[in-house]
């Protein structure tokens, strides 16, 4: 659109270093954002950032719409600028989105949900295009009238996008923080329990906002353990035993088996918690011992040995591979349809914009929606592993086919050329655009979960630029258009890579966050070094997953 209205001296079409320019800006503010907010949202809290990205995406979106030419900063440096920061916000968005959900998410349906939210980018990607094909024939008079009129669209288009931004803000702001983040990071198991009530929408009659209050019950249970040995007391003290457990607090003086379908939190009793601390301390949070609190030389001496570097390694290598095919294809779509025939119309602003709009939404409808979908419904059965496998091999061969048979496809039925290529994008989603998304939520410790899978994310941001600097730069050698079989070839290589780099990341079906990073392993040793002396031996508190049905 921005050729039509700004470029017609320049046959309709922005200038090469500016296309580049405007692509590569709101990827390389995402590049920022994940490392940054990945890094935030471990120091300062999931909650506390998931509103800020949002706040940033509006404005930037609100910003970019407005944006115009002026002496100081010309029309594409500003729109340059305003999606560099709406980049920023978005990339805040990659680690959070996926972190709160894993962290809130049971075990046997943590996968499905995260894979559910990512899904929504497909509404996302078919609702953009439906509102353009909506606003080019509102203003189909307009346009084929004067071409230029086409800056009224781009502005609407891209303004409307804080709609639903502005419906999130409520939603993102009202959210409580991660039980695991609480009881992890801030050490405050009151906090967690309120918050856990809270999503399950329960009033939990055994929480008490006072340590002293559930020490009292500690107390009375140790009295009538000593005092009563007969099985008709051993029997009601099992049953009282079971009653706090569904309360998800413990306060029996021996440790609780816990069970698969539910995810252990090791935590000390209320008694010996409330005894640690003096007047000075905060009564509602545990010891200092068995915090995981982020620092940056705690993530570094983490990730120093080889077990742990190579799972990072493997979430961001794959992820890479992925964005460089990924971004590669989906922001250079319009060429590739062009060869077609499904897109540039010579002279035609509204013909050219609807072959464009039309093309996306059919590539959108054939490939990504179903690819995201089948996922969420398989990926608690057949894995992430088999599911990222699979998806590369595909689109590997998928590439080839596309790359080798390029023209003879194409010239054979462009029918059968559509389809071969949104069958690329079905097994992205289907495949490792979804699980390069999921694993690294999953696979990383609390306290550096969100940076870890910020940097995992990052990573893919660097394929998306690498890829759009190729592909501008390379993409009309021997002439325009021509060298495109060539880098679908050099597509299906790193999809490829990608599935090499598969074999350094962990199957995370079925488990807990927990027994993933070896959180329970971690804590323990650190309060046998620190705390022996002072502190009584664990209790357990239970999230019960049955529980997390009700929501």
């Amino acid at each position: 659109m921005l050729g039509f209205v700004y470029y017609s001296h320049n046959h309709n079409a922005v200038p090469a270093d500016i296309d580049l320019g405007i692509k590569i800006s709101a990827s390389l503010g995402t590049f920022f954002g994940q490392i940054g907010f990945g890094y935030l949202a471990d120091k300062l809290g999931r909650k506390r950032m998931y509103g800020v990205e949002l706040l940033i995406i509006i404005v930037a979106t609100f910003g970019q719409s407005l944006s115009g030419d002026s002496f100081a900063l010309s029309l594409p440096a500003g729109i340059m600028l305003w999606r560099f920061i709406l980049g920023v916000g978005i990339g805040g968005d990659y680690p959070l989105s996926a972190v709160i959900t894993s962290e809130f998410a049971t075990t046997h349906r943590r996968g499905a949900m995260m894979a559910a939210v990512f899904a929504m980018q497909g509404f996302g990607y078919l609702t953009t295009g439906m509102v353009a094909i909506l606003l080019l024939l509102c203003f189909r008079t307009m346009i084929e009238q004067d071409p230029r009129n086409l800056d009224v669209v781009w502005r609407c288009l891209i303004g409307l996008g804080c709609v639903p931004a502005f419906v999130a803000v409520y939603f993102r702001m009202t959210i409580p923080e991660t039980p695991r983040y609480v009881l992890d990071v801030e050490n405050n198991l009151i906090q967690a329990e309120r918050d856990v009530a809270m999503v399950l929408n329960k009033t939990r009659n055994a929480l008490q906002s006072d340590w002293d209050v559930i020490d009292d019950r500690q107390t009375q249970r140790e009295n009538n353990n000593n005092s009563n040995n007969n099985s008709n007391n051993n029997n009601n003290n099992n049953n009282n035993n079971n009653n706090n457990n569904a309360h998800g607090l413990d306060l029996s003086g021996t440790p609780t088996s816990v069970g698969v379908g539910r995810t252990t939190l090791e935590l000390p009793s209320a008694s010996s918690a409330a005894a640690y601390y003096s007047s000075s301390h905060d009564a509602h949070k545990l010891p200092s011992g068995i915090s995981h609190a982020a620092t940056l030389r705690g993530f570094f001496r983490y990730f120093s040995r080889w077990e742990t570097f190579k799972v990072l390694m493997g979430t961001s290598m794959t992820w890479f591979a992925l964005d460089v095919a990924f971004y590669g294809i989906g922001l250079n779509n319009t060429y590739i349809l062009s060869t077609i025939h499904f897109g540039n119309v010579d002279g035609d602003a509204y013909h050219t914009m609807w072959n464009a709009t039309v093309g996306q939404v059919i590539i959108v409808l054939l490939g990504a929606i179903p690819g995201y979908w089948v996922t969420v419904f398989t990926i608690e059965r057949l894995g992430r592993i088999k599911i990222q496998v699979i998806g590369f091999i595909m689109s590997c061969a998928l590439f080839c086919a596309l790359g080798f048979a390029y023209e003879p496809i194409r010239n054979y039925s462009p029918v059968l050329f559509v389809f071969l290529f949104a069958m690329t994008q079905f097994f992205q989603n289907f495949g490792p655009n979804a699980t390069t998304f999921i694993i690294p939520g999953e696979v990383f410790p609390t306290r550096y979960r969100s940076t870890g899978h910020g940097i995992s994310a990052g990573m893919g941001k660097l394929g998306a630029i690498v890829a759009q600097i190729g592909f501008s730069s390379m993409k009309d050698r021997g002439g325009k258009n021509k060298f495109i079989p060539q880098l679908l070839q050099i597509f299906a290589l790193f999809m490829f890579i990608g599935l090499l780099f598969t074999y350094f990341v962990p199957e995370t079906k079925g488990k807990t966050l927990e027994e993933l990073c070896g959180e329970e392993d971690y804590a323990e040793r650190r309060l046998d070094r620190e705390q022996q002396q002072q502190r009584r031996p664990f209790r357990n508190a239970l999230y019960d997953e049955k529980e997390e049905e009700d929501l």
